[in-house]
């Protein structure tokens, strides 16, 4: 064994600690501040419960991020995790140096906290440091007063709620006057409506700054209307999957009132930021409607697989005020081949000097798209990121665009078509696309250093496979997964 795999001195006393719970309960009071998140991290991962228990009655920091450290959600530590924060909450048992108010239970939040590392430097790592790694949460909701606050997102998947969330629920419910449960995130998938309300009748509403709801009836959507209006901070709206429960011919009055009702929804959120709008039937001829109920500019507009939306509703985009401001626009899957090809350079226009990110895949753009598009994309010079793949285009064109982005000094990442002369009767021509992207790739070179590019063949219809040219600072690899002749 090398000296560097051999156990520091804390390590060995930590886990021959936890060997003896009483005896580590016991030593708690004692232990330097700083030594608390390694062996938080060991008696959590080992789920020590009653050392838990003792150690977030003592936590000597403001907040708890205990969420980053579930991989396998078990339901006794978090019981154990709560019953420490319930003897605070209860005044059971005082400890002078215990100042938690937080415990954060969000899993996909990275908190730098826990990087703490403990080791040679035991001696030279003050509480105070240890403290400024201390993630700083507040209620987006400042007007709570209530002394302890539950962190979390939610995200509802199944039919029923998970033991795990049903216990944290129960427990909220019966604290309700000494705990107050924040919820960020809200993610419903397909999940029963009733669901959805019983978790918006336990939380504050005015903490949800984002919300998801993915594979949903308009009727169900309804429902939600009294508790969406509470939602006075919400910054982020996804929907997807909006579509009627039955298709039939005498529901189509019911569909014209569902296209002209649930647009107003989005009134509700004076402060919304980002709208994703993914697979929604009922947005043919009501995009107008349903940007025209936003209260505020957007900094991201996502519209994506909507097959059925018409000319006006593209026209209406350049027309809106609250795209103005935006930073990130995404339009995958819609079919602008159906529509005037200057729309997407008029839109493009509106937003020269605030874009980053422009994602345009898997649209139906020809070259004269692509060529209305060039002056407007030149003026972008905040861009970070194009994305303009599976799309039809020359190579004379294809050249020109590349003169155009080209320009654009703060580009990271491009995503180009390959061009419709790497195709012979819908079958790659693999030979062709690996001798072009080199030569393309140096039109970009010779103007600037590009950061990432690819180029991306259509899918073969034979064997369902593409053709990809990878380039970045690191390396160059061309990725041929079509296999036929």
């Amino acid at each position: 064994m090398s000296v560097d795999s051999l156990p520091t001195l804390f390590q060995w006393a930590r886990d021959n600690l936890l060997k003896e719970e009483a005896l580590a309960i016991s030593a708690l009071e004692e232990l330097p501040s700083h030594l608390f998140p390694e062996m938080f991290k060991v008696a959590f991962t080992d789920r020590h419960t009653k050392v838990l228990i003792a150690m977030v009655s003592a936590w000597p920091f403001p907040c708890l991020p205990v969420g980053t450290l579930i991989e396998d959600p078990h339901l006794e530590t978090l019981k154990a995790v709560l019953d420490g924060l319930n003897v605070l909450v209860t005044g059971k048992v005082h400890s002078s140096r215990c100042k938690l108010r937080v415990l954060d239970l969000r899993r996909n939040v990275h908190h730098d906290f826990w990087s703490i590392q403990t080791g040679s430097h035991e001696d030279n790592c003050p509480a105070q440091i240890v403290a400024q790694k201390q993630p700083v949460e507040t209620c987006p909701n400042p007007r709570r007063e209530i002394p302890f606050m539950v962190v979390t997102d939610f995200e509802l998947m199944q039919e029923s709620f998970d033991e795990w969330t049903i216990y944290l629920m129960q427990w909220i419910q019966e604290r309700k006057s000494s705990i107050h449960l924040c919820c960020r995130k809200l993610n419903s998938c397909a999940s029963p409506v009733s669901n959805v309300i019983e978790i918006f009748k336990l939380v504050d509403l005015n903490c949800i700054l984002e919300l998801q709801l993915s594979q949903w009836w308009p009727e169900f959507l309804e429902e939600l209307d009294p508790y969406l209006e509470g939602m006075n901070n919400l910054h982020t709206l996804m929907l997807e999957g909006l579509k009627p429960f039955r298709f039939t011919a005498c529901e189509e009055d019911q569909e014209d009132e569902w296209q002209s009702t649930l647009p107003s929804l989005l009134s509700n959120f004076g402060g919304l930021q980002n709208l994703y709008l993914n697979d929604i039937y009922l947005l043919e001829d009501s995009l107008d409607k349903w940007l025209g109920c936003l209260k505020t500019p957007l900094k991201t507009l996502s519209i994506t697989d909507c097959p059925r939306l018409l000319q006006s509703d593209f026209e209406c985009l350049p027309n809106c005020p609250n795209i103005c401001k935006l930073k990130h626009l995404n339009l995958n899957a819609l079919f602008l081949s159906d529509v005037g090809y200057e729309i997407p350079g008029l839109i493009l226009e509106k937003v020269t000097s605030t874009l980053q990110i422009l994602e345009l895949e898997r649209c139906g753009m020809t070259d004269p798209h692509f060529k209305a598009l060039m002056p407007a994309l030149s003026k972008c010079s905040q861009l970070l990121k194009v994305s303009f793949c599976h799309n039809d285009i020359s190579l004379l064109v294809l050249k020109t665009l590349l003169c155009h982005t080209a320009k654009l000094s703060q580009l990271t990442q491009e995503l180009y078509p390959a061009p419709q002369e790497c195709y012979e009767d819908y079958k790659i021509l693999k030979d062709r696309f690996k001798k072009l992207c080199p030569e393309l790739l140096n039109i970009l070179k010779a103007k600037r250093q590009p950061k990432k590019v690819s180029f991306t063949t259509q899918t073969c219809l034979k064997c369902l496979h593409s053709c990809h040219y990878y380039y970045n600072l690191e390396a160059t690899d061309c990725l041929c997964q079509c296999i036929c002749q």
